[in-house]
Formats: C-alpha cells, structure tokens, sequence
C-alpha cells in the first residue's frame, strides 16, 4: 500500500450532534476543527472550542426545531452567519466583538432554526 496518497481524517476534527428531547454539552479540544452539524428537535446542543482551533474558514451546520444551539468562541474568531429564523433567534452576544475581524479564523454558521435560538457566546 502506497502511504504517499493515504489521507486519514480526525473525527474530532468534526462535531456530529443530534439531540431529539435531550440535550448535550461538547468541549471540542481540536487544534484543527473542520465543522460538522447539529440537529436538534426539542433538544439543545451546547459547543465549547475554548481549547480548539481553526484554520481558514470552516462551516457548521445547524437545523432545528424547538431547540437551541449555544456555541462559546474565542475572542479572535470572525463569526459569519448564514442561518434562516423562522419564529427563532441568532444573536452574538459577545462582549469583545471589534477583537473578532481575524479573517483567517472563520466560523460560518448556516442551516435554520424553527421557535428556536442559536446563541454565540465568549469563551469563559
């Protein structure tokens, strides 16, 4: 087998959440997160990346129902949301926003959220 062309691929590189009626709280330690996708339906998911890192730009996409979505970032991220609100809410409740203009750390948010909320928060 020829390694030269072997291409191996981190799971905790990506986050991977469905939650129907439960809830879950990730800390994602990754040092090169790729992105993934939440699902929620009556169902929360709440993402840490305090102790992760991204290079370039990376998209998670999150669809729900009923649900809520908290995601803590670090200070130096540029958040770019692309997320459809029908009855529901996306807001960056950042204190330090003006620190996030890094256009070389990119978190894109997009999917839809139905009488749900996605919240992004500081990293404490």
């Amino acid at each position: 087998m020829n390694n030269a062309f072997q291409q191996t691929v981190n799971p905790d590189d990506y986050v991977s959440s469905t939650m129907v009626f439960g809830e879950m709280k990730k800390f994602i330690y990754s040092k090169n997160f790729r992105g993934g996708f939440v699902t929620n339906v009556f169902g929360r998911t709440e993402l840490d990346f305090s102790q992760a890192d991204i290079h370039g730009s990376v998209t998670i996409d999150i669809s729900q129902t009923f649900g809520e979505t908290i995601i803590k970032v670090p200070a130096d991220w540029f958040i770019i949301t692309h997320h459809a609100a029908i009855f529901a809410e996306v807001t960056d409740k950042r204190t330090d926003t003006l620190m996030a203009d890094n256009k070389e750390k990119v978190l894109i948010l997009k999917g839809y959220s139905a009488f749900g909320a996605v919240s992004i928060l500081n990293c404490a």
